[in-house]
């Protein structure tokens, strides 16, 4: 852009030379080169510091890689690619044999867990009846071996110690059977108390387990987190998909903002605020110019961020990482959106200060893009 001011400068010159016919001499010549070096170089001060410009600056979007929460083979996958997608069409699908086994399975197991807990039931009420039974029968013994004491304290014991013996004994052997039954149904009624939620263990267990289980299978069916597109399908029926975050299949491209993200250089930020105005060319539109909005500076420089290693970590001075990102967005324009995401441009951000100047950069930006016809690099 300061050659494109240098060459404008030497145009107007030259032009002045020949309207005016002004003699080229030893004065003449060195008054307009010192000339121009004073006021091309006062100009351009004033307009890069007041008015920063980048080319390194490119339409952004967040990608969003896909990857299967479950583990299988690809048995389907969309064929819309590179087109606007609505949020939950499918992505692509994996084999649901293995799953749907699971879920069958698991639905089975609780259908006959259910029973199982009507069966307890049904042997509680017949412990508690069978306790009722044998405490009677305990109770009978009892009061009979009562009877066989109380005679043999009589002055003429009508019974022998055999008889008091026996029922001493049946008395016993009954006692033990009540304890037995209290017992059978203690641990019949301890199964049906342990409880989770208001249900029954084992039956929470296997709704949990299925509930996970359902839940895998409905994740074979990998569908759009939102509406946009996916670029680049490599994957095929047949392709094995793992459940590893560090491998994803496909990239998916939400729909959002259309914004730029500049790099400009450091002392650039004396004068880069957000809300500033700002103006964007693109190298594929020759000859137009977007109006935008600086909307914020990134905090941080991407060549100074660091990760703790095992090792010692030394300065990140490689070329180009050293830039203050800032953020542009651009007002809605159909030709914008249909541009290719992640393509280059230029920008310009046009500060409050000395806002006279700004009109040689709006100037110099339009005739950047317009030289986009001619196929130049920068």
């Amino acid at each position: 852009m300061d050659l494109l001011i240098i060459l404008t400068y030497v145009a107007i010159a030259w032009s002045v030379f020949k309207i005016f016919k002004i003699p080229v001499n030893k004065w003449t010549v060195p008054t307009a080169a010192l000339g121009g070096v004073f006021l091309i170089g006062a100009l351009i001060l004033l307009m890069n510091y007041n008015h920063p410009y980048t080319y390194h600056a490119q339409k952004a979007v967040v990608s969003i890689p896909i990857t299967p929460q479950v583990t299988g083979v690809v048995s389907k996958v969309t064929a819309n690619q590179n087109r606007l997608i609505k949020k939950g069409e499918v992505l692509f699908e994996l084999d649901q044999t293995r799953y749907k086994a699971r879920v069958d399975r698991l639905n089975a197991d609780l259908i006959t867990a259910v029973h199982n807990i009507r069966a307890l039931k049904a042997q509680l009420d017949e412990a508690i009846a069978n306790t009722s039974r044998v405490t009677a029968e305990r109770d009978r013994l009892y009061k009979d071996y009562q009877r066989y004491l109380r005679g043999s304290r009589a002055k003429v014991n009508p019974f022998s110690e055999s008889d008091i013996d026996n029922a001493r004994q049946n008395y016993l052997a009954q006692d033990a059977v009540v304890k037995g039954s209290v017992a059978e149904q203690s641990q019949i009624q301890s199964q049906l108390e342990s409880m989770v939620n208001g249900e029954q263990s084992q039956i929470a267990s296997l709704r949990a387990q299925l509930a996970e289980a359902s839940y895998n299978l409905a994740q074979t069916v990998v569908r759009a987190p939102s509406n946009g597109y996916v670029t680049q399908v490599l994957i095929r029926p047949g392709t094995y998909a793992a459940a590893l975050p560090l491998r994803p299949v496909m990239v998916f491209i939400p729909e959002q903002k259309r914004q730029i993200i500049a790099q400009f250089r450091q002392n650039s930020l004396l004068r880069l605020e957000a809300g500033d105005e700002a103006e964007v060319v693109f190298n594929a539109l020759p000859g137009q110019v977007f109006a935008g909005k600086l909307v914020e500076v990134l905090p941080v420089v991407p060549g100074g961020a660091y990760q703790a290693q095992g090792t010692l970590q030394s300065l990140t001075l490689q070329p180009g990482s050293d830039g203050v990102l800032a953020v542009i967005e651009l007002a809605p324009n159909a030709d914008i959106d249909a541009l290719p995401d992640g393509i280059f441009a230029q920008v310009a951000v046009y500060s409050q200060h000395f806002s006279h100047v700004s009109v040689m950069r709006k100037v110099l930006l339009r005739m950047t893009s317009w030289m986009h016809y001619l196929y130049l690099d920068h």
